[in-house]
Protein backbone atom coordinates (compact mmCIF):
# COMPACT_ATOMS: atom_id res chain seq x y z
CA UNK A 1 0.00 0.00 0.00
CA UNK A 2 1.12 3.54 -0.80
CA UNK A 3 -0.10 6.37 1.44
CA UNK A 4 -0.26 9.83 -0.15
CA UNK A 5 -0.76 12.95 1.98
CA UNK A 6 -1.78 16.18 0.34
CA UNK A 7 -4.38 18.87 -0.18
CA UNK A 8 -7.73 18.64 -1.93
CA UNK A 9 -6.30 19.08 -5.41
CA UNK A 10 -3.93 16.16 -4.84
CA UNK A 11 -6.85 13.98 -3.77
CA UNK A 12 -8.92 15.01 -6.78
CA UNK A 13 -6.06 14.23 -9.16
CA UNK A 14 -5.57 10.84 -7.54
CA UNK A 15 -9.30 10.11 -7.66
CA UNK A 16 -9.39 11.02 -11.37
CA UNK A 17 -6.42 8.73 -12.06
CA UNK A 18 -8.08 5.83 -10.25
CA UNK A 19 -11.29 6.44 -12.18
CA UNK A 20 -9.43 6.40 -15.50
CA UNK A 21 -7.66 3.14 -14.59
CA UNK A 22 -10.75 1.44 -13.18
CA UNK A 23 -11.25 -0.63 -16.35
CA UNK A 24 -7.83 -2.27 -16.03
CA UNK A 25 -7.67 -5.99 -15.39
CA UNK A 26 -5.59 -6.10 -12.20
CA UNK A 27 -5.92 -4.34 -8.89
CA UNK A 28 -2.38 -2.96 -9.27
CA UNK A 29 -3.16 -1.39 -12.62
CA UNK A 30 -6.37 0.03 -11.16
CA UNK A 31 -4.25 1.85 -8.56
CA UNK A 32 -6.19 0.26 -5.72
CA UNK A 33 -2.99 0.11 -3.67
CA UNK A 34 -2.89 3.93 -3.44
CA UNK A 35 -4.66 5.51 -0.45
CA UNK A 36 -5.13 9.27 -0.22
CA UNK A 37 -5.05 11.01 3.17
CA UNK A 38 -6.19 14.61 3.39
CA UNK A 39 -3.49 16.55 5.21
CA UNK A 40 -4.46 17.83 8.63
CA UNK A 41 -2.51 21.05 8.11
CA UNK A 42 -4.74 21.97 5.18
CA UNK A 43 -7.76 21.01 7.28
CA UNK A 44 -6.54 23.37 9.98
CA UNK A 45 -6.19 26.12 7.38
CA UNK A 46 -9.78 25.47 6.30
CA UNK A 47 -10.96 25.73 9.91
CA UNK A 48 -9.24 29.10 10.31
CA UNK A 49 -10.85 30.29 7.09
CA UNK A 50 -14.24 29.17 8.40
CA UNK A 51 -13.82 31.39 11.46
CA UNK A 52 -12.98 34.32 9.19
CA UNK A 53 -16.14 33.73 7.17
CA UNK A 54 -18.27 33.48 10.31
CA UNK A 55 -17.02 36.45 12.35
CA UNK A 56 -15.11 38.86 10.08
CA UNK A 57 -16.20 38.64 6.43
CA UNK A 58 -19.62 40.30 6.75
CA UNK A 59 -19.55 44.04 7.34
CA UNK A 60 -22.53 43.76 9.68
CA UNK A 61 -20.32 41.76 12.06
CA UNK A 62 -18.10 44.82 12.59
CA UNK A 63 -20.77 47.01 14.19
CA UNK A 64 -20.99 45.22 17.51
CA UNK A 65 -18.55 46.29 20.24
CA UNK A 66 -18.21 42.67 21.32
CA UNK A 67 -17.34 41.52 17.78
CA UNK A 68 -14.06 39.98 16.74
CA UNK A 69 -13.22 42.99 14.58
CA UNK A 70 -13.33 45.16 17.70
CA UNK A 71 -10.70 42.88 19.23
CA UNK A 72 -8.62 43.16 16.06
CA UNK A 73 -8.67 46.95 16.38
CA UNK A 74 -7.10 46.54 19.83
CA UNK A 75 -4.71 43.68 19.07
CA UNK A 76 -3.66 44.68 15.52
CA UNK A 77 -4.73 48.33 15.00
CA UNK A 78 -2.61 48.70 11.84
CA UNK A 79 -3.86 45.48 10.22
CA UNK A 80 -7.63 45.89 10.30
CA UNK A 81 -7.71 46.26 6.52
CA UNK A 82 -5.80 43.01 6.07
CA UNK A 83 -8.22 41.10 8.28
CA UNK A 84 -11.23 42.65 6.55
CA UNK A 85 -10.15 41.41 3.12
CA UNK A 86 -8.48 38.01 3.08
CA UNK A 87 -5.81 37.35 5.72
CA UNK A 88 -3.56 34.35 5.48
CA UNK A 89 -3.47 31.38 7.78
CA UNK A 90 -0.66 32.78 9.95
CA UNK A 91 -2.60 35.97 10.72
CA UNK A 92 -5.79 34.10 11.56
CA UNK A 93 -3.95 31.54 13.68
CA UNK A 94 -2.36 34.27 15.79
CA UNK A 95 -5.63 36.16 16.06
CA UNK A 96 -7.53 33.10 17.25
CA UNK A 97 -4.91 32.45 19.91
CA UNK A 98 -4.74 36.01 21.24
CA UNK A 99 -8.43 36.89 20.97
CA UNK A 100 -9.40 33.52 22.39
CA UNK A 101 -7.17 34.10 25.40
CA UNK A 102 -8.79 37.50 26.00
CA UNK A 103 -12.28 35.99 25.83
CA UNK A 104 -11.34 33.15 28.18
CA UNK A 105 -9.84 35.52 30.75
CA UNK A 106 -12.89 37.77 30.55
CA UNK A 107 -15.21 34.81 31.16
CA UNK A 108 -13.17 33.79 34.19
CA UNK A 109 -13.17 37.36 35.49
CA UNK A 110 -16.94 37.71 35.23
CA UNK A 111 -17.56 34.29 36.75
CA UNK A 112 -15.15 34.92 39.64
CA UNK A 113 -16.90 38.23 40.33
CA UNK A 114 -20.46 36.91 40.17
CA UNK A 115 -19.95 33.62 42.03
CA UNK A 116 -16.93 34.21 44.28
CA UNK A 117 -17.06 37.98 44.90
CA UNK A 118 -13.61 38.85 43.51
CA UNK A 119 -13.24 42.14 41.67
CA UNK A 120 -10.48 40.94 39.33
CA UNK A 121 -8.43 37.88 38.49
CA UNK A 122 -5.41 39.14 40.42
CA UNK A 123 -7.29 39.08 43.72
CA UNK A 124 -8.72 35.69 42.78
CA UNK A 125 -5.21 34.33 42.15
CA UNK A 126 -3.98 35.71 45.50
CA UNK A 127 -6.66 33.64 47.25
CA UNK A 128 -4.76 30.52 46.05
CA UNK A 129 -7.74 28.37 45.03
CA UNK A 130 -7.31 24.61 45.09
CA UNK A 131 -7.15 22.50 41.96
CA UNK A 132 -10.55 20.93 42.62
CA UNK A 133 -12.09 24.39 42.91
CA UNK A 134 -10.50 25.45 39.62
CA UNK A 135 -11.82 22.35 37.87
CA UNK A 136 -15.30 23.01 39.26
CA UNK A 137 -15.16 26.63 38.13
CA UNK A 138 -13.89 25.58 34.69
CA UNK A 139 -16.94 23.33 34.28
CA UNK A 140 -19.21 26.17 35.37
CA UNK A 141 -17.56 28.61 32.94
CA UNK A 142 -17.88 26.12 30.08
CA UNK A 143 -21.56 25.57 30.82
CA UNK A 144 -22.32 29.28 31.16
CA UNK A 145 -20.19 31.06 28.54
CA UNK A 146 -19.93 28.47 25.75
CA UNK A 147 -22.74 27.72 23.28
CA UNK A 148 -24.65 24.52 24.07
CA UNK A 149 -28.00 23.00 23.21
CA UNK A 150 -29.71 25.70 25.31
CA UNK A 151 -28.74 28.28 22.68
CA UNK A 152 -31.83 27.31 20.68
CA UNK A 153 -34.02 28.12 23.65
CA UNK A 154 -32.33 31.49 24.02
CA UNK A 155 -33.04 32.34 20.37
CA UNK A 156 -36.76 31.76 20.99
CA UNK A 157 -36.96 34.33 23.76
CA UNK A 158 -39.04 37.46 23.37
CA UNK A 159 -37.45 40.59 21.94
CA UNK A 160 -37.16 42.29 25.31
CA UNK A 161 -35.26 39.28 26.72
CA UNK A 162 -33.20 38.45 23.63
CA UNK A 163 -29.50 39.22 24.13
CA UNK A 164 -27.98 38.87 20.66
CA UNK A 165 -24.52 40.04 21.73
CA UNK A 166 -24.33 37.36 24.41
CA UNK A 167 -25.41 34.67 21.94
CA UNK A 168 -22.77 35.71 19.42
CA UNK A 169 -20.14 35.64 22.15
CA UNK A 170 -21.19 32.12 23.14
CA UNK A 171 -20.75 30.93 19.55
CA UNK A 172 -17.41 32.71 19.26
CA UNK A 173 -16.13 31.04 22.42
CA UNK A 174 -17.31 27.64 21.20
CA UNK A 175 -15.65 27.86 17.77
CA UNK A 176 -12.42 29.22 19.23
CA UNK A 177 -12.30 26.40 21.76
CA UNK A 178 -12.90 23.84 19.00
CA UNK A 179 -10.02 25.28 17.00
CA UNK A 180 -7.73 25.37 20.03
CA UNK A 181 -8.69 21.79 20.87
CA UNK A 182 -7.81 20.64 17.35
CA UNK A 183 -4.45 22.45 17.52
CA UNK A 184 -3.74 21.00 20.96
CA UNK A 185 -4.50 17.44 19.85
CA UNK A 186 -2.35 17.77 16.72
CA UNK A 187 0.59 19.34 18.56
CA UNK A 188 0.56 16.53 21.14
CA UNK A 189 0.24 13.77 18.54
CA UNK A 190 -3.04 12.52 20.01
CA UNK A 191 -4.56 10.74 17.01
CA UNK A 192 -7.81 9.64 18.68
CA UNK A 193 -8.44 13.11 20.07
CA UNK A 194 -7.78 14.61 16.63
CA UNK A 195 -10.37 12.32 15.04
CA UNK A 196 -12.89 13.37 17.66
CA UNK A 197 -12.26 17.05 16.86
CA UNK A 198 -12.67 16.38 13.14
CA UNK A 199 -16.23 15.15 13.70
CA UNK A 200 -17.25 18.52 15.12
CA UNK A 201 -15.58 20.45 12.30
CA UNK A 202 -17.27 18.39 9.58
CA UNK A 203 -20.64 19.93 10.46
CA UNK A 204 -19.18 23.45 10.61
CA UNK A 205 -17.43 23.00 7.25
CA UNK A 206 -20.69 21.91 5.67
CA UNK A 207 -22.58 24.85 7.14
CA UNK A 208 -20.07 27.35 5.69
CA UNK A 209 -20.01 25.86 2.19
CA UNK A 210 -16.76 23.88 2.34
CA UNK A 211 -18.42 20.68 1.20
CA UNK A 212 -15.29 19.14 -0.33
CA UNK A 213 -13.38 19.26 2.94
CA UNK A 214 -16.40 17.89 4.81
CA UNK A 215 -16.84 15.06 2.29
CA UNK A 216 -13.17 14.07 2.31
CA UNK A 217 -12.97 14.03 6.09
CA UNK A 218 -16.23 12.07 6.35
CA UNK A 219 -14.93 9.48 3.89
CA UNK A 220 -11.62 9.37 5.73
CA UNK A 221 -13.23 8.59 9.10
CA UNK A 222 -15.65 6.10 7.54
CA UNK A 223 -12.87 4.23 5.74
CA UNK A 224 -10.66 4.21 8.83
CA UNK A 225 -13.28 2.71 11.15
CA UNK A 226 -15.51 0.72 8.79
CA UNK A 227 -13.66 -0.24 5.58
CA UNK A 228 -9.91 -0.64 6.02
CA UNK A 229 -8.48 -3.81 7.65
CA UNK A 230 -6.78 -3.44 11.05
CA UNK A 231 -3.26 -3.43 9.63
CA UNK A 232 -3.93 -0.66 7.12
CA UNK A 233 -5.93 1.29 9.71
CA UNK A 234 -2.98 1.13 12.09
CA UNK A 235 -0.55 2.29 9.39
CA UNK A 236 -2.69 5.25 8.37
CA UNK A 237 -3.35 6.42 11.94
CA UNK A 238 0.36 6.39 12.73
CA UNK A 239 1.31 8.29 9.58
CA UNK A 240 -0.98 11.33 9.68
CA UNK A 241 1.10 13.07 12.38
CA UNK A 242 4.87 13.00 12.75
CA UNK A 243 7.44 14.57 15.06
CA UNK A 244 10.46 15.70 12.98
CA UNK A 245 12.43 17.12 15.93
CA UNK A 246 11.51 14.54 18.58
CA UNK A 247 10.64 17.27 21.08
CA UNK A 248 7.39 17.18 23.08
CA UNK A 249 4.41 19.16 21.78
CA UNK A 250 6.16 19.45 18.39
CA UNK A 251 4.04 17.04 16.37
CA UNK A 252 3.20 18.21 12.88
CA UNK A 253 0.97 17.02 10.08
CA UNK A 254 2.69 15.30 7.17
CA UNK A 255 1.52 17.91 4.66
CA UNK A 256 3.06 20.62 6.89
CA UNK A 257 6.44 18.94 6.46
CA UNK A 258 5.81 18.72 2.71
CA UNK A 259 5.09 22.45 2.56
CA UNK A 260 8.25 23.16 4.56
CA UNK A 261 10.25 21.05 2.13
CA UNK A 262 8.69 22.95 -0.76
CA UNK A 263 9.76 26.21 0.88
CA UNK A 264 13.40 25.16 0.99
CA UNK A 265 13.28 23.49 -2.43
CA UNK A 266 11.35 25.99 -4.53
CA UNK A 267 11.70 29.34 -2.73
CA UNK A 268 14.96 29.54 -0.79
CA UNK A 269 17.11 27.27 -2.96
CA UNK A 270 15.13 27.10 -6.19
CA UNK A 271 17.11 29.75 -8.05
CA UNK A 272 16.11 33.21 -9.19
CA UNK A 273 15.23 34.71 -12.54
CA UNK A 274 16.08 32.53 -15.49
CA UNK A 275 17.71 29.92 -13.21
CA UNK A 276 14.41 29.14 -11.49
CA UNK A 277 13.42 26.11 -13.55
CA UNK A 278 12.39 22.53 -12.94
CA UNK A 279 15.79 21.25 -14.07
CA UNK A 280 17.57 23.53 -11.59
CA UNK A 281 15.32 22.47 -8.71
CA UNK A 282 15.89 18.78 -9.46
CA UNK A 283 19.65 19.33 -9.63
CA UNK A 284 19.76 21.23 -6.32
CA UNK A 285 17.33 18.94 -4.47
CA UNK A 286 19.96 16.51 -3.06
CA UNK A 287 21.93 19.45 -1.62
CA UNK A 288 19.13 21.05 0.42
CA UNK A 289 20.24 19.52 3.72
CA UNK A 290 23.86 20.48 2.96
CA UNK A 291 22.84 24.11 2.44
CA UNK A 292 20.88 24.13 5.71
CA UNK A 293 23.78 22.65 7.68
CA UNK A 294 26.21 25.15 6.13
CA UNK A 295 23.94 28.02 7.11
CA UNK A 296 23.80 26.78 10.71
CA UNK A 297 27.58 26.35 10.80
CA UNK A 298 28.20 29.90 9.56
CA UNK A 299 25.77 31.34 12.08
CA UNK A 300 27.35 29.45 14.98
CA UNK A 301 30.96 30.19 13.96
CA UNK A 302 30.33 33.90 13.57
CA UNK A 303 28.42 34.02 16.85
CA UNK A 304 25.12 35.28 15.51
CA UNK A 305 22.68 35.89 18.35
CA UNK A 306 19.66 35.20 16.17
CA UNK A 307 20.12 31.61 14.97
CA UNK A 308 16.55 30.71 14.13
CA UNK A 309 13.28 32.15 12.93
CA UNK A 310 11.36 30.78 15.93
CA UNK A 311 10.94 33.93 17.99
CA UNK A 312 10.13 33.91 21.68
CA UNK A 313 6.53 34.44 22.64
CA UNK A 314 5.63 38.15 23.01
CA UNK A 315 4.51 39.60 26.32
CA UNK A 316 0.81 40.24 25.69
CA UNK A 317 -0.27 41.18 29.23
CA UNK A 318 -0.73 44.90 28.52
CA UNK A 319 -2.53 44.18 25.26
CA UNK A 320 -4.86 41.67 26.93
CA UNK A 321 -5.65 44.18 29.67
CA UNK A 322 -6.46 46.81 27.05
CA UNK A 323 -8.79 44.46 25.16
CA UNK A 324 -10.69 43.53 28.32
CA UNK A 325 -11.38 47.16 29.25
Amino acid sequence: MILINGDLSTGEWLQAAQLCHSIKSTAWNCLQHVVFILGLFHLKMACADVLWHCFIQLSAAHEDKTSLMHNIAQLRPKETGIYSTKPGFHCMHQLIGHAGTCHHLDCWRVHAETTRGFNNLESFALSKPKLDDLKRMADEVACTYVARHKLQWMCREQDNKWDLQFENTLLLNKYFLLYEELSYAMNHGDIGHTETCIMSWILILKATGKHKYATHMTNFLFNIHCVYPPGLRHAICYHILINPTGHPVKWRAVDWCIELNNLFTKVKNGGKGSNQSVEWIIMELPLIEVYCSLQVSVQQNFGHTHLATNHSLPDMRKTYAKVQE
